[in-house]
């Protein structure tokens, strides 16, 4: 994982603490993302256990550009195992989850919105440092 893929991971750990489904958190990250001007896209559909054939859906998960993807609630779901995506990843490293999905539109929600929805998580996402490396990529 690159220096910046991990510090992306690490701002966004503080909301997996957050009481909230996938959709939801969707919307929390994008909005975090959107703040910092990063690329992103938001899906909807669902996320397969080939080994145990145990699938979620609806789920939602965010991608970004090069392949890769954020997701903080699928081990919720499907178990908390190491051959299980979490945080940030790329999907190839771990072929046992399939994902499949469409574009979700996330709604543009205020910095109240995401207090409320995150019992206050929000607040401890720190990522001012993202903008600077994307601008300078």
């Amino acid at each position: 994982m690159s220096d910046w893929h991990d510090e992306l991971e690490f701002a966004l750990l503080p909301l997996e603490d957050a009481k909230i489904a996938s959709d939801c958190l969707t919307f929390v990250v994008s909005n975090a993302l959107s703040e910092q001007g990063i690329f992103h896209q938001c899906r909807i559909g669902y996320a397969e256990d080939r080994l145990s054939r145990m699938a979620t859906a609806p789920h939602c998960w965010i991608e970004l550009e090069q392949g890769w993807c954020i997701d903080l609630r699928l081990r919720q779901w499907l178990g908390d195992e190491d051959d299980l995506p979490h945080g940030v990843f790329q999907p190839s490293n771990y072929p046992r989850v399939r994902y499949q999905g469409s574009a979700l539109l996330v709604p543009n929600l205020g910095l109240e919105d995401l207090m409320v929805m995150t019992n206050d998580f929000y607040d401890k996402v720190k990522m001012p440092w993202l903008f600077e490396q994307v601008r300078a990529a």
